[in-house]
């Protein structure tokens, strides 16, 4: 007997270390979510890096054409010397061909003028009843042939007055973008108007041929050969009239510190602007 209750408690103690079989206990509920922490302060900005080494130069662009570069081959051709002096600069620039003249004129000028003066007509802007046309030897304009007349304003053509011919350089106060004011000059031929223009090549006009033109014309009182290519002039015959007012052409501002109005358009005679006007 004593055995068989020895063999009972061992079992015993044996098994009450395993579960037992049955149903599973409940899980345990989910604890809340905390609340995010507030986001800290930005720290202070750190201290500049050392600027680092110079990077390589770039290779140079291509150089600018010059102005008196007609055709852009960044050669100075024989024809952009304009002025023949030997040098290709600035005096070899072509100038603004800007020109005004009285518009009356422009509608009645020559043929229109002369059908009505033989009706007993005179428009303004014709030569009146009484007009004459100036007379002199047709003189090619220069430097030597502009004087100036006291005023500082304006240069003369032809003599000293009361030998002055109708021709002369005039300036005028123009104000820049910047409000600065500047000189430009201006040809005023007095009581001049187009009669008649064309186009000849830069050849015949430096030789000559438009102040022929106007030579052999009676009624011509001076002729401007305009430069307008690196090949072609224009050419204008003027005639005159004592109600036309004036012919007005732009030659040039002047360049503080380097040139005045006066010299660019001197540089223009006998080039870009060939003047021949009757001198008394």
């Amino acid at each position: 007997m004593k055995t068989k209750i020895f063999i009972t408690l061992t079992l015993v103690t044996l098994l009450s270390g395993c579960p037992l079989e049955g149903d599973n206990g409940n899980t345990g509920g989910t604890g809340a979510t905390g609340e995010t922490g507030a986001t800290g302060e930005t720290g202070a900005t750190g201290e500049t890096g050392a600027t680092g080494a110079t990077g390589q130069q770039g290779v140079d662009g291509v150089a600018g054409i010059n102005c008196w570069d007609l055709d852009g081959d960044r050669v100075n051709d024989a024809d952009e010397d304009v002025n023949k002096d030997g040098l290709w600069d600035a005096h070899d620039c072509s100038l603004d061909t800007s020109f005004s003249e009285n518009s009356k004129v422009e509608f009645n000028h020559q043929h229109i003028c002369e059908a009505l003066a033989n009706l007993g007509q005179y428009p303004e802007g014709c030569p009146s009843a009484i007009h004459t046309v100036p007379t002199g030897t047709l003189t090619n304009m220069s430097t030597a042939t502009f004087f100036d007349d006291g005023t500082g304003n304006k240069l003369q053509s032809c003599g000293i007055s009361p030998s002055n011919g109708l021709l002369s350089i005039n300036l005028r106060d123009f104000v820049n973008s910047d409000g600065s004011t500047v000189k430009q000059a201006w040809f005023e031929l007095e009581g001049g108007y187009i009669a008649s223009q064309g186009t000849m090549s830069i050849f015949d006009a430096v030789n000559g041929g438009c102040s022929d033109l106007c030579a052999a014309d009676q009624n011509c009182i001076a002729s401007v050969a305009v430069r307008k290519t690196s090949e072609a002039s224009s050419c204008r015959i003027f005639y005159h009239s004592d109600t036309g007012g004036k012919y007005e052409r732009y030659c040039g501002s002047e360049i503080p510190g380097a040139y005045t109005a006066p010299d660019i358009c001197m540089t223009a005679l006998g080039n870009d602007a060939i003047w021949a006007v009757r001198c008394p």
